[in-house]
Formats: structure tokens, C-alpha cells, sequence
């Protein structure tokens, strides 16, 4: 008989039961007529209870050693099993669980070589289900002074794996070794609650109890609610079927619906080909419904936030992709239309580029107008340029027909530029006005620099200025007194 067949039929037991009770009752009647009947219906309760236990605990091992063997034939590529380093074979040899998880943490760099070499070495173990069971000493062990999470994480993650491999092996589990797995088991369940990591945590407890065959220690309500927490794992689906949840679907698929996970029942349904006792339609419609009343509700929330709704908008984005992704992976396109669903996925993404092309125009005017804002630490530039008249005197007649003053005349052109370019002139510097009447020069009084528009090896002979001379139209009066009295016309005073 197949263990489908098997679990088909352990599943009506509790229908059974009540008919064997019934049954029980009616010979009941009768038994002031026999003497020697002394049975009593919490006796025969208790013998059946533990027989459906010991077939529940088989089942569950014949599926493990299955799903391994299927495992193996879909995966043909996987390397095989290697030869076990001596630091691995000495520790399972000797039994220490502890040493042999604290030697897998430490040289965790090597995780790929060791996990393939991990399962010859456990079988070495005079008693391998023992062995691993030690190592799980201080799963929940208070975090050490200065230890960080993931080092505690790291612990976890190596039991998980050592769990894994006592599941695979299926070794024989003594009646010792299956109290004090009950024991701990006991520890991790009441622990789950206070843990922020509920997920790792139980799904630990679960992967425990799988192992150790404890299911029928625990009550099964609470065996679901954790398998809740769990569901989207990828081992979920071994897990409830080792864990005996196939007869409790019924129950198992409520749980995950009041918890908005109809597509992870969908997914159980459809592995356990139970469509025809499950629909999936109702399902995948109460999925959506949910998820664009979670949308909604988060659109309305951030009216005034664009980070909120472009939130909602993905939200809603990722459960109509996760519908199509379901459908096609469980062949329901013949029950469920997504031809709505891909029209919808196209309007959102839509709203979400035009939101986000709206939010980096919107960003990009800020930073313009912050910009623009901003004071300046350069000083602005003068425009102001000074305007002076322009009086042109002739040279002297001595001086005319000397063909020398034609570097004076070539100077005195570069002297007018400052007017034409709008430089500062010697004047403005020092806020005087030529004169206006040739031939007579009152000075300020200030000091006067030696102008730029002259080089300091430039020398003339002082005959050459003893006239009125005009450059550019600025008078030589113009000039400093540091040229000397000879750079003055006769006739002027200092």
C-alpha cells in the first residue's frame, strides 16, 4: 500500500472511532450479562491512540526516506557523498555533539565540503539520533557579552543543518533518546513566543519534532499555528507531510487564509492533489480581494505622502504578479482568467513611472530654486565706469617737428584706452576731475603712485615736458609730483 493510501486512510480514523464507540456502548448494555466484562471505553481509547501513534511515526519515516530517494533521483548531478575528514569521524566517533557543531561553525568557510561529507561521518556515530540531539545544547543559549546576532544566528542556522541530516539518514531513535528529545522539544516550544525570530525559531521546534517523531506530543492546533509562520519555507511542504498536517488540511488551509496566505494553501493543495476537495478560485479571489483592500487602505493613509502611495501602489503591484506566478505554476489558467490581472499590472506600472517622473521634476525645481536662493560670497563686480571731458591741447611748435615725440604720441594713445575699455583712470582713483582750464593744475595734496601706463624704465628728457602735453586727452598735470619738478611746464606749481 502507498503512503498516500496510508495517510488516506489514517485520516479516517477519527470517523472510525466514534463508530467503534457507538458499537462499544450498545455491547455495553448487555454486560451485566457477562460477568467477566470489565472494559472499560477509556482502555480501548488509549490502545488505539498509541497504535495510531506507531503507525503515524512509520509513515512519517517511510515518507522521509521517499522524499530522500526522490530527491536523489531528481538531482543526479549532486556530488556524492564524500569521505569524512578525521576531525569529523573523531568527533561523531567519540559523541560530541557540541565539538562537532562548534567545528562546523568554526570552519563554516568550508560549509559546501563539510555538509557533503557530514552524513557518512554522523552514521559513524554509535548513535547518531543522540549525537545530533546534544549538539542542540544551546539553541537558546543567552547571547554571550559582546557576541553579535549573527553569531547566534549562525548557531541555529549549523543544528538546522545537523536536524536535516538526521531526518535523511532516519536512524533508529531509542526510547531514551526520544524522552529527552521531548524534553528539549518542551524548551523551544515555550521559548518561540519570546524570540523576535519567529520564523527560524519555529521552524527549528518543527524540524525537531519531524525528527524525533514527537507530533503526537503536541497539541495539533498549535502544531498548525506554527506551521503558519512558516509556510513560505521551501521545505514547508515536507514538513507537513512528515508532521502528519495532510489529514488536518482542512483546518491547516483556514489558518493560512485568516493570515492572507491563500496562495501558499493553493500551493499545498496542488502538491497533495487535493483540488478536488479544496477549490483554488475562491482562494486566489479572496487573495486579491485582501491585497487591494490593504492597497486602498494604504492610499488613503498617505493622501499627502507620494512614498506612501507609490508603497501601496507596489504592494498591490507584487500580489497581482504573485497570482499570475501561482496560476501558471499550478496549471490553473483552464479556472482562473488573468487576462484582468495583466491589464491591472499594466495600469500600476504606469502610475508608479509617471509618479516617479513627477517626483524627479518636482526635485529637480527644488534644487533650481534652492540654488537661486542661495547668497553669493563672491563681491559683484563694478559697472561703474567714469566719464571724464576730453581736452585736447596741440604739442608746442618746438616740439612738432621732432621726430622722437612719436614714442610720446605712440604712449599717449595706450593712455586714452582706459576711457574705450571702461578702466579706472588715474583720476577717478584718487576722485579728482582734470582741470578744466589747460595750463593750471591744483593738486589734492595726496600721494600719487607712479601711474601703470608707464614703464618704470621709460626716462625722458624733462625739455621734452617743459610745454603742456596732452595723452589721450588727460592732461601730464594729471600725473604724481613723484617725477620731479622738470616733468612740469614752466610756469606751474607744486
Amino acid at each position: 500500500m502507498a503512503t498516500a493510501e496510508i495517510a488516506a486512510a489514517m485520516a479516517s480514523i477519527p470517523s472510525k472511532k466514534e463508530e467503534l464507540r457507538k458499537a462499544f456502548e450498545t455491547l455495553q448494555a448487555f454486560s451485566s450479562c457477562l460477568a467477566s466484562f470489565t472494559l472499560k471505553w477509556k482502555d480501548l481509547e488509549d490502545h488505539l491512540a498509541s497504535i495510531e501513534s506507531l503507525i503515524g511515526d512509520r509513515l512519517r519515516e517511510l515518507d522521509s526516506k521517499s522524499h530522500s530517494s526522490v530527491m536523489a533521483e531528481a538531482n543526479p548531478e549532486t556530488a556524492p557523498e564524500g569521505v569524512p575528514r578525521r576531525e569529523l569521524s573523531c568527533l561523531c566517533v567519540n559523541m560530541d555533539g557540541v565539538g562537532l557543531r562548534s567545528y562546523i561553525i568554526v570552519n563554516r568557510n568550508d560549509i559546501a565540503e563539510i555538509r557533503n561529507e557530514l552524513g557518512a561521518a554522523i552514521r559513524s556515530a554509535p548513535d547518531p539520533a543522540k549525537l545530533v540531539l546534544d549538539a542542540m545544547d544551546g539553541f537558546h543559549r543567552p547571547r554571550a557579552e559582546g557576541e553579535k546576532d549573527g553569531d547566534v544566528q549562525v548557531i541555529k542556522r549549523t543544528c538546522l543543518s545537523l536536524l536535516e541530516q538526521v531526518q535523511i539518514l532516519a536512524p533508529e531513535i531509542k526510547s531514551s533518546v526520544k524522552d529527552q528529545a521531548r524534553k528539549v522539544a518542551a524548551e523551544w516550544k515555550g521559548k518561540i513566543l519570546d524570540d523576535n525570530d519567529k520564523g527560524m525559531d519555529a521552524f527549528a521546534f518543527l524540524q525537531l519534532v519531524a525528527t524525533y517523531r514527537l507530533a503526537s506530543e503536541f497539541n495539533t492546533d498549535e502544531i498548525l499555528d506554527l506551521f503558519v509562520l512558516i509556510s513560505r519555507r521551501k521545505q514547508a511542504l515536507d514538513l507537513c507531510k512528515r508532521l502528519g498536517l495532510v489529514q488536518n488540511m482542512s483546518d491547516l488551509i483556514q489558518k493560512l487564509n485568516s493570515k492572507s496566505r491563500q496562495l501558499e494553501a493553493i500551493k499545498f493543495v496542488h502538491a497533495l492533489d487535493l483540488f478536488d476537495k479544496y477549490p483554488p478560485v475562491p482562494l486566489l479571489e479572496a487573495y486579491l480581494k485582501e491585497s487591494r483592500k490593504a492597497a486602498q487602505g494604504a492610499r488613503k493613509r498617505g493622501n499627502n505622502s507620494s512614498q506612501l502611495q507609490n508603497e501601496a501602489i507596489s504592494k498591490e503591484l507584487a500580489a497581482a504578479k504573485a497570482v499570475i506566478k501561482t496560476v501558471e505554476e499550478c496549471k490553473l489558467e483552464s479556472e482562473f482568467s488573468c487576462e484582468d490581472l495583466q491589464k491591472r499590472i499594466t495600469q500600476l506600472e504606469q502610475q508608479k513611472a509617471d509618479k516617479k517622473r513627477t517626483a524627479t521634476v518636482a526635485t529637480a525645481t527644488i534644487s533650481r530654486t534652492s540654488k537661486q536662493q542661495q547668497p553669493s560670497n563672491k563681491r559683484p563686480r563694478s559697472s561703474t565706469t567714469f566719464s571724464y571731458p576730453v581736452h585736447s591741447h596741440p604739442l608746442p611748435s618746438c616740439a612738432q617737428n621732432q621726430s622722437h615725440l612719436g614714442l610720446i604720441e605712440q604712449q599717449s594713445s595706450y593712455m586714452g584706452l582706459g576711457r574705450s575699455y571702461g578702466l579706472t583712470t588715474t583720476a577717478a582713483l584718487y576722485d579728482a576731475a582734470p582741470p578744466s582750464i589747460p595750463g593750471t593744475v591744483k593738486l589734492s595734496g595726496k600721494p600719487s603712485p607712479r601711474s601703470y601706463l608707464y614703464p618704470s624704465e621709460f626716462h625722458a628728457s624733462s625739455s621734452l615736458y617743459n610745454r603742456p602735453a596732452s595723452y589721450g586727452g588727460y592732461p601730464v598735470s594729471g600725473l604724481g609730483t613723484s617725477y620731479g619738478s622738470s616733468f612740469y611746464p614752466l610756469g606751474y606749481q607744486k
